[in-house]
């Protein structure tokens, strides 16, 4: 990418690999790589500035380099963010169709009080909730908040899954940073540092009132 160093270039194959991480971590490593050229890290504003310039260079491809303060464990992360499309289009890069409905389905069970807000759903809650919310549409319902409504051919497909690859799927998006899995027995599924970070807006607009209010001081 013209006009960035080759530790800038290192930098950001790193965290584009990665898609997010802690900062402290890209600190540390910026450090390292600075080393390694044989040139000083430059103090805090010698990363300020390092990645600023990356940040800048990724705007003409409609990317961004952001910094959000994850609620669950309050500390800060960056990550790449895609600028262009709607929320659905900037988890199209890797996930299928019934996929991307599988975790809009999960986010609309997450976002449906402060309570779900605050604790997560079960992961069987949360597979349960693909075949309720498909009855829901049928009736000609909409999901409460989630990012639009689907089409009954994606609302099909989601019934169509397995249960298997919804475990899987759910998995993945953890993996993945989109969803968060908690360390209680039941496994209760929470928003990822990701969702936060590409979805910030829409979070904010659909959140229930308590986690609006706190996510809002966060974000």
């Amino acid at each position: 990418m013209a006009g960035l160093t080759m530790e800038q270039h290192t930098f950001l194959q790193a965290l584009m690999a990665l898609a997010v991480m802690r900062e402290d971590e890209a600190r540390t490593m910026h450090a390292e790589i600075m080393s390694g050229a044989g040139a000083g890290a430059g103090g805090a504003g010698g990363f300020e500035s390092f990645w600023g310039q990356i940040k800048s260079a990724l705007g003409f491809l409609d990317l961004d380099v952001c910094r959000v303060k994850y609620p669950e464990d309050d500390q800060l992360y960056i990550g790449i963010v895609n600028k262009s499309g709607g929320e659905s289009a900037k988890l199209a890069t890797k996930l299928t169709p019934e996929q991307i409905a599988l975790f809009r389905v999960v986010l609309d069970e997450i976002l449906r009080d402060d309570t779900n807000a605050e604790h997560g759903v079960d992961m069987i809650s949360a597979i349960n909730a693909t075949q309720l919310w498909g009855a829901t549409q049928g009736e000609g319902g909409a999901a409460a908040g989630g990012l639009g409504a689907l089409s009954q051919a994606q609302t099909q497909s989601v019934q169509n899954m397995s249960k298997m690859d919804k475990e899987a799927t759910l998995k993945m998006l953890c993996r993945d940073k989109w969803l968060f899995r908690g360390e209680d027995e039941a496994g209760h599924l929470k928003l990822g540092v990701r969702a936060f970070l590409e979805l910030k807006e829409f979070l904010l607009d659909e959140a229930p009132p308590a986690a609006k209010k706190r996510w809002d001081k966060m974000l």
